[in-house]
């Protein structure tokens, strides 16, 4: 039998000790804060940030060079604050900013990470406190800088050379840290203000949106609110997915399908299907609001179809897209999903594949540093996906709908996900929501969780739709700061007020730079719904917009089918069945 990692079973601290924090009535002074005894401290250091430029200091392991003198750039332009920096046992970091109180707005908020992790969300800590929020970040329990820490940062899993998975650190990464940095970030706010927060909040995108599922599905009560981008749930069956296309192609071609034929069969499904399927885009439109119903099939761009496009491709790479776009299959059954259509293959199969992936196979999989991923079949594809399920589910899956302590606690979640994401199959994000929706009821799900696709984004932020809505701890395109055109304003506006928003207006800035103008705005929906053009007035104003039924029909049904996760926690739940 295939040893599991569990979850955890308790909290993370005693944090009875803590006590002095919430019962103080008068503030304890920045340097004051170092001198703290918590529980669980490794170490505790408090200074006061004058304003201006910081430099963050550099993960253990960093070797600096001429080119790269430090592992994260100065960051100009920061308010005065004050920094505190917590070690943890065994090796948890968390990193906690805390403004003037003259400066605080009274608000927690807890920024995540993204892939593995191994660093402090820099960017993100400093664009919460340039908001007046008191926050903290983590960097998950290891360093992304450790020797022998694999080609995209998950060979922390290993113990080394034993070759035995670390079970502490892979907890540490999935669930403890980031539990840690609330507690420890609430508490300290509480002793540096004299009075703790009075709401607190949860943003992040990737790692960072699977970090604020774990926290609503395990720990509900220490947020008010979640912002949930591109969550990388589904973890222990999306990561080894992401492996699929070059499994396709290694096993059909022997080597990748060259970068200019991906691009051109991509752009072809996009043009194909435009404006044409009943989404809500407009033949002008250069992404897919709704690839679902798009089916393309990528033998119109096979080389009998058209013999004088350099781009063409040959009978075997047509079976490869197919499969790609499909998803990995045991026989008949889809076990995740595949690239969507409208999606850039060069994230997940370019000429060299994504280290995240091929790290989860050789460090967590396989524990075996030297295992060459071109040694998997399509075949022995299926046994390592369900080897990852049966390790790595309950630790890391964070996938669970009961959220019942979620409903009790009366917190609130937006999830937003682009419809063109290259690393994060979108689809998985809607099987989500669709298992919700099947345990609880639609109109009841919107009432405390609400998810926004956005057409044409790709992971997280920029791609060809419209994709600046406050999405800002990525990229940081600037929106106007209220709920109808920035989604974290949206949140909190629901939390504070109880006014849900039924959209979003997303920016597109042409070339993605706000000085060259905006291109277009447009509504982002609640699942399921979509935007639709009125048919009178400029279409690239929000405004000549609205909301409307998406379509649900058999190519939706079809797309959105897949195998229940083997861990047989809400089988019944799950949409799609065995299709």
């Amino acid at each position: 039998m295939t040893a599991q990692l569990r979850m955890l079973s308790g909290p993370v601290l005693a944090l009875g000790c803590l006590a002095f924090a919430s019962s103080a009535s008068a503030a304890t002074s920045c340097e004051g804060l170092g001198r703290l005894e918590l529980p669980g401290i490794v170490s505790i250091s408090a200074k006061p940030f004058p304003g201006g430029t910081f430099q963050p200091p550099d993960p253990a392991g960093f070797v600096a060079t001429s080119a790269a003198p430090h592992a994260s750039p100065p960051i100009p332009g920061l308010p005065a604050f004050c920094e505190i920096s917590i070690a943890l046992r065994p090796a948890i970091n968390i990193e906690i900013w805390l403004p003037l109180a003259s400066a605080w707005n009274n608000r927690f908020r807890g920024v995540g990470g993204g892939g593995y992790a191994g660093t402090v969300s820099w960017s993100a800590l400093a664009n919460a406190v340039n908001g007046g929020y008191a926050t903290a970040s983590t960097d998950t329990g290891h360093s992304a800088f450790a020797p022998n820490n694999g080609n995209g940062g998950g060979g922390f899993a290993l113990n080394q050379p034993a070759d035995t998975l670390n079970r502490g650190l892979i907890e540490d990464f999935a669930e403890r840290s980031e539990l840690a940095l609330a507690q420890m970030g609430k508490a300290l706010t509480r002793a540096f203000y004299g009075t703790g927060p009075r709401f607190s909040y949860w943003t992040g995108c990737s790692t960072g949106g699977r970090q604020g599922w774990i926290m609503a599905q395990r720990h509900p009560e220490e947020y008010d609110g979640y912002l949930t981008g591109a969550p990388a749930f589904n973890w222990d069956r999306f990561i080894p997915a992401e492996l699929w296309g070059e499994v396709v192609m290694n096993e059909e071609l022997g080597a990748p399908i060259p970068a200019a034929k991906l691009t051109a069969v991509t752009n072809a499904a996009v043009n194909a299907c435009v404006g044409k399927t009943g989404d809500g885009t407009l033949p002008t439109d250069q992404f897919l609001a709704d690839p679902r119903l798009c089916a393309y099939d990528p033998a119109q761009s096979s080389c009998s179809a058209q013999p004088g496009n350099p781009d063409c491709l040959t009978a075997r790479e047509v079976g490869a897209v197919r499969k790609i776009w499909d998803g990995p299959r045991d026989g008949k059954a889809r076990l995740w999903f595949g690239l969507d259509r409208g999606a850039t293959p060069a994230g997940l199969d370019s000429p060299a594949p994504f280290t995240i992936a091929t790290d989860h196979f050789a460090y967590w999989l396989h524990q075996n540093p030297s295992f060459d991923w071109h040694g998997v079949t399509e075949t022995s594809f299926v046994k390592d996906f369900f080897d990852s399920e049966a390790k790595f589910h309950e630790v890391i899956g964070s996938d669970s709908i009961d959220l019942e302590r979620f409903i009790a606690h009366r917190a609130k979640d937006i999830t937003y996900h682009g419809t063109a994401d290259q690393l994060i199959f979108s689809r998985g994000t809607v099987n989500y929501f669709q298992r919700l929706h099947g345990k609880y009821g639609a109109a009841d799900v919107d009432k405390f969780a609400r998810l926004f696709m956005a057409p044409g984004m790709s992971h997280c932020a920029l791609g060809a739709g419209a994709n600046a809505f406050g999405n800002n701890d990525f990229v940081g395109l600037p929106v106007p700061a209220d709920p109808q055109h920035d989604i974290f304003q949206a949140l909190i506006n629901w939390v504070e007020f109880g006014v849900a928003p039924d959209q979003v207006i997303a920016t597109k800035y042409i070339n993605d730079n706000p000085a060259s103008g905006v291109a277009f705005t447009r509504p982002l929906c609640v699942f399921p719904k979509i935007a639709r053009y009125k048919g009178a007035g400029d279409p690239a104003s929000a405004s000549n917009w609205a909301c409307a039924a998406g379509l649900s029909n058999a190519a939706t049904a079809a797309a959105d089918a897949v195998l229940p996760d083997q861990a047989d926690d809400d089988r019944d739940d799950r949409s799609g069945d065995h299709q």
